[in-house]
């Protein structure tokens, strides 16, 4: 395994841990624990195993990144919760903010409603829950329905000279030539024209 890789199933495993404490909090430190455990567990096996089938200069898969969305969106909805939010506003927000990070006017939209319809029906579930399960929905909605891909590099259906922001340090720049002068050489002035003698 390359450091790059381990490094990444690393940081998984850290916001697993994060995300399955703040999913059981409600029960008590004991459950918190086992929460962390599991979560940070379950969620360095997603990353590793879509770190398994992931080609070179290629994204991630789609239900890794869905997985990693919803163990972010956790912590921030047991934050809500402590702050004074109810379950069908976490679930609203989650929404809201999935949906714009989608950037497009159509999950834009869509974003509140699946919020909406995920907060009405966990309004008896901890916010960190409704906020994870929130961001689940509308991605895992927003897959089946827009079909279209978001994320995709570009770099790789470009040739290099067509990227002019990118520098290529081993590519040297054409020098720069001289401007050419000309110098003209003095041209002869005409023989004065000799003047009549005068009579």
């Amino acid at each position: 395994m390359d450091s790059k890789r381990a490094q990444s199933i690393g940081f998984s495993a850290a916001m697993g841990a994060l995300a399955g404490a703040a999913l059981t909090a409600h029960r008590g430190p004991r459950a918190a624990i086992t929460g962390a455990v599991l979560g940070g567990a379950a969620l360095a096996a997603v990353d590793g195993a879509a770190r398994a089938r992931q080609k070179p200069d290629e994204i991630p898969a789609v239900w890794a990144r869905i997985a990693a969305s919803g163990a972010i969106a956790a912590p921030i909805g047991w934050v809500a919760g402590r702050a004074g939010a109810s379950p069908l506003a976490v679930g609203v927000a989650s929404g809201a903010i999935a949906g714009a990070m989608g950037v497009r006017p159509h999950k834009v939209a869509l974003g509140p409603v699946v919020g909406l319809a995920v907060g009405a029906a966990m309004r008896d579930r901890p916010p960190a829950q409704v906020a994870a399960a929130g961001v689940v929905a509308f991605r895992t909605v927003s897959q089946l329905v827009f079909r279209e891909p978001q994320v995709s590099l570009v770099a790789e259906s470009a040739p290099a000279d067509r990227l002019p922001f990118v520098w290529y340090p081993w590519k040297p720049e054409p020098a720069m030539s001289a401007p050419a002068t000309s110098r003209r050489s003095p041209t002869p002035s005409a023989a004065p024209t000799p003047r009549p003698p005068r009579t």
